[in-house]
């Protein structure tokens, strides 16, 4: 089974005016660019959020900016995974539990849930590009990530004057 994890990695670049110190990438969730998952709604296994991880840039502590919330029918983003949002509750951990508790402490999460296919409202928008450009100007490397890694992330991006 050949993997693209993860899926639509892409770094954006900051418009000629503007100076920032860390980089900006996007990319889609673990399991979407792995066949057999990709839109399918079925338990992502630890291997393939491993291969999504050693695919993502290398940083020494990376911050990652979720965008991650529920699809147009109310089905968690989350319901895939062996972790939960820190907005739900549950018994299981939740993303940075579960990150720390694989892989130590090289991840910072930061969760914006939105709606998949429903764009960003603006309050949640405006949060994300304040989070963002704080972290950018503290030269570290931020990954925003959503479903697929193409129009939630690309909003935020655009909106953030960055292009690819």
């Amino acid at each position: 089974m050949t993997s693209n994890e993860p899926i639509n990695l892409r770094e954006w670049r900051p418009s000629a005016s503007a100076q920032f110190a860390g980089r900006l990438f996007t990319c889609g969730r673990p399991g979407r660019g792995t066949p057999g998952y990709g839109r399918a709604r079925k338990p992502v296994d630890d291997g393939t959020i491993d291969r999504w991880v050693a695919g993502l840039p290398k940083a020494e502590v990376l911050h990652i900016v979720s965008l991650l919330g529920r699809k147009k029918g109310g089905f968690s983003e989350f319901d895939y995974y062996p972790f939960r949002s820190s907005h739900e509750h549950g018994t299981k951990p939740t993303f940075q539990e579960w990150l720390d508790r694989r892989y130590g402490q090289r991840f910072v999460v930061c969760e914006f849930p939105t709606v998949d296919a429903r764009g960003i409202e603006d309050s949640v928008l405006d949060g994300v590009k304040h989070r963002v450009l704080s972290l950018l100007d503290k030269n570290v490397t931020v990954v925003i990530v959503d479903s697929a890694g193409a129009e939630r992330t690309a909003r935020v991006s655009e909106n953030l004057g960055f292009g690819r």
